[in-house]
């Protein structure tokens, strides 16, 4: 049963080797993400902020590696059982497939169990601490300002925020309110800080504009709140940041938000799912992991099974680099394009499986 010796045995060789797999990769580009940011070095941008940025973003790389180097780890955990003909001997002894590849999903579950709790917790909040240190480097004014812009819309409200400060305060911002497709008003501000307590925000310097039918007037103020659904999460630098480097919370919040606003979430809703399949992909590639080396790539040796491991891993990330553009263009279910590829690799492993053990 799931949880012998024999398990046991299984689980802590894939363990093993995809520890040593995910680290030699994991090392491997960092590496060349340090070459390529020094690569980026100015007066402003020096090599002490490019460390900075590799340390920050380790953990999202990690993240983004850990299903590839989960799946060659197997391959090649299972290749050494495979070599000493460990594996021969428990199929001669009548263990099953499914029971080999029930004790090679559970070393596997715990690494992408660790992988999202490290990509929910630890990379969104290294991704946010790189991102910001780059953007108010390279595009701040010198003052701990971030200078990029974003756009927010809710209900007949556009606003335009110039930038961010390092304090999640929010800098030149512009409003544009529309009623029955007519502009309104407009309004400039300083400054926009949000009030925790009261759940608003309080723009600064305010210069409103109003409209109507006699002509316009301009009216200045202190203060004046901003009451929108938009905290300080979705109104800050990570509004610049690509969706697949949010975590599951922030990218739910921007669906949620842009499905009320009649905006198109395809783009966000492609990287939950992509997230939300992982394990199951990961699995999947186990299972193609199995096939290959009680079949074609029992006698192979290391070299073989790395390339085989890399070949399958790229025709995978392919395959989901494909799909998740095509559900934007052709309008496809974004959960069905991210199924997609999975479904490939199970299809894919079943069949293999079975020409192996019959």
């Amino acid at each position: 049963m799931i949880g012998g010796q024999m398990d046991r045995y299984i689980a802590v060789t894939i363990l093993k080797s995809a520890a040593v797999v995910i680290a030699c990769l994991l090392t491997l580009l960092t590496m060349f993400t340090l070459l390529d940011e020094f690569r980026d070095i100015t007066p402003g941008y020096t090599k002490t902020h490019a460390l900075q940025y590799v340390l920050f973003s380790t953990p999202r790389q990690l993240y983004d590696l850990m299903p590839y180097g989960v799946f060659i780890g197997a391959l090649v955990g299972l290749g050494v059982l495979a070599s000493r003909s460990e594996l021969t001997v428990l199929r001669g002894a009548g263990t099953s497939m499914a029971r080999l590849f029930g004790a090679a999903s559970i070393p596997v579950l715990i690494l992408i169990g660790v992988n999202q709790v490290l990509g929910e917790l630890v990379a969104s909040a290294g991704e946010t601490a790189a991102g910001s240190l780059k953007l108010s480097v390279q595009r701040g004014d010198g003052d701990g300002r971030i200078v990029s812009s974003a756009w927010y819309r809710e209900g007949p409200l556009i606003t335009n925020v110039g930038g961010f400060d390092d304090n999640g305060e929010l800098i030149g911002i512009r409003q544009y309110e529309f009623q029955d497709g007519r502009m309104t008003r407009s309004r400039r501000a300083d400054r926009a800080r949000y009030v925790g307590d009261g759940g608003y925000w309080l723009l600064e310097n305010v210069a409103e504009t109003r409209i109507d039918a006699q002509g316009s007037s301009v009216h200045q103020y202190t203060e004046m709140p901003w009451r929108i659904h938009a905290n300080p999460e979705l109104l800050s630098a990570k509004a610049l940041f690509d969706p697949s480097k949010l975590s599951f919370a922030d990218l739910r919040f921007q669906i949620d938000y842009m499905t009320r606003e009649g905006l198109d979430p395809t783009r966000y809703e492609v990287s939950f799912w992509s997230k939300a399949l992982q394990p199951l992909a990961v699995l999947g590639l186990v299972l193609v992991a199995l096939a290959f080396v009680t079949g074609p790539l029992r006698e192979a040796g290391l070299g073989a099974r790395l390339g085989a491991g890399i070949a399958v891993g790229l025709a995978f990330k392919y395959l989901v680099d494909v799909f998740g553009p095509m559900s934007v263009v052709f309008s496809i279910p974004s959960w069905l394009a991210m199924m997609v590829p999975v479904a490939v690799t199970w299809i894919a492993g079943v069949m293999l499986v079975r020409r192996v053990a019959s």
